[in-house]
């Protein structure tokens, strides 16, 4: 019997074992029907599949939002989650926008149902772990969505890359890269985006302070994010510090990396889901992204950056070259003028130019990324419509 390598055993469950997807292959008289999915509009042929990296409802970033976007041009989507719940195989949340919730089920039952309509399958996959699952899906296109330089995938990079019909990237780094290693492989650089209306649904009503922030008086500068081994802690005591009268709030989940709250004037908020982090950008005066440069941080092109700068905040950030050259981003190249630059938002030295933000982010919706990803794969993907 074959046998997937020891290093998947962290994401084999998800898939068919070798003789399963064999079996699968020669007899397919099992199909599950998808009448139960009502209210669909579907304006394509193409059918777009997200393999299990992240659930939905966590962490709500690149891969929610594009695939929301298909769905939302009339697509048909299904985004799995990575866990698994054996009670049902799916769950629509809105039209054309199907989440997946047995894997198993969903490759043995729906692949074959939808080759059997005429569907073309496109897999949009993030995690280049995933390379030795992508066929399970019967794809007739594979777009690898080149995030984020993490040591631990580079293993598996050359693998996705080559399996992969076209490369996107979120950084210019990382298609610099693409390009040398891969001449002949097509590459387009599509950075993050955001949704404009929803960090700036409190324009015109202001909302309730969260309870985290009632008893603080003074000026607030967040970080919103994972908080990891990329996060440079000594900068952000240096902040707290220099800020006495300030509260430094760290919103996000301990990812491999613990927040030191023994600090006096840090707040510890944990993980927000993506609806409440408007009130919480909302009251504070100032957003930093403190990151050590490195390799993944040289290749990282901050979703929260957008955010901010949506919902109204000026960004201060380490020297990360996607930061560069945007409207009231400051870009900080050493500990005492990220402090400086601080300093000067505070001390009401600089202002927040609404109009010069707005302008710049209107080209970088998450509905412009998608209008760009349509023209690639017009061009590269005969299949798509």
């Amino acid at each position: 019997m074959i046998e997937y390598p020891s290093e998947y055993n962290d994401i084999k469950h998800l898939f068919l074992f070798p003789t399963e997807y064999e079996q699968m292959q020669r007899n397919n008289k099992r199909i599950l029907l998808l009448n139960r999915i009502k209210n669909t509009i579907h304006l394509s042929n193409t059918v777009i599949i997200y393999p299990p990296t992240i659930d939905w409802h966590f962490m709500r970033q690149r891969p929610q939002q594009l695939m929301q976007q298909f769905a939302l041009h009339g697509h048909e989507v299904y985004y799995c989650n990575k866990f698994q719940a054996k009670d049902q195989i799916f769950t629509q949340i809105q039209p054309n926008l199907t989440i997946v919730h047995d894997n198993k089920a969903f490759i043995r039952q729906t692949i074959p149902h939808l080759k059997k309509q005429g569907k073309k399958i496109l897999v949009w996959v993030s995690w280049s772990k995933l390379h030795l699952f992508v066929d399970q899906y019967a794809p007739d296109f594979v777009v690898y969505d080149y995030v984020d330089d993490f040591p631990d995938w580079s293993p598996y990079l050359d693998k996705m890359i080559n399996r992969a019909d076209v490369i996107i990237t979120t950084a210019s780094v990382l298609k610099k890269q693409i390009e040398q290693t891969f001449p002949d492989k097509p590459c387009y650089l599509i950075p993050n985006g955001c949704d404009i209306r929803h960090f700036q649904k409190y324009e015109d009503h202001p909302p309730a302070k969260p309870i985290e922030y009632q008893k603080h008086k003074g000026p607030i500068i967040s970080y919103v994010g994972a908080w990891a081994h990329w996060v440079d802690q000594d900068l952000v005591k240096k902040v707290a510090r220099s800020f006495p009268e300030a509260l430094i709030s760290i919103i996000g989940v301990e990812f491999g990396a613990a927040v030191d709250k023994s600090i006096p004037n840090l707040i510890y908020v944990g993980y927000k889901p993506y609806e409440f982090l408007p009130v919480y950008l909302y009251h504070c005066d100032v957003c930093i992204i403190p990151f050590k440069i490195n390799q993944i941080t040289l290749a990282t092109n901050p979703i929260k950056m957008y955010e901010a700068l949506a919902a109204g905040k000026p960004v201060v950030a380490t020297n990360l070259p996607e930061a560069r050259n945007i409207p009231n981003v400051y870009i900080g190249k050493d500990h005492n003028t990220f402090i400086a630059h601080i300093d000067r938002i505070l001390s009401s030295q600089v202002f927040f130019n609404k109009r010069m933000v707005n302008n710049w982010l209107s080209s970088h919706t998450w509905e412009s990324r998608y209008q760009r990803i349509v023209n690639i794969l017009k061009y590269e993907f005969d299949g798509f419509k």
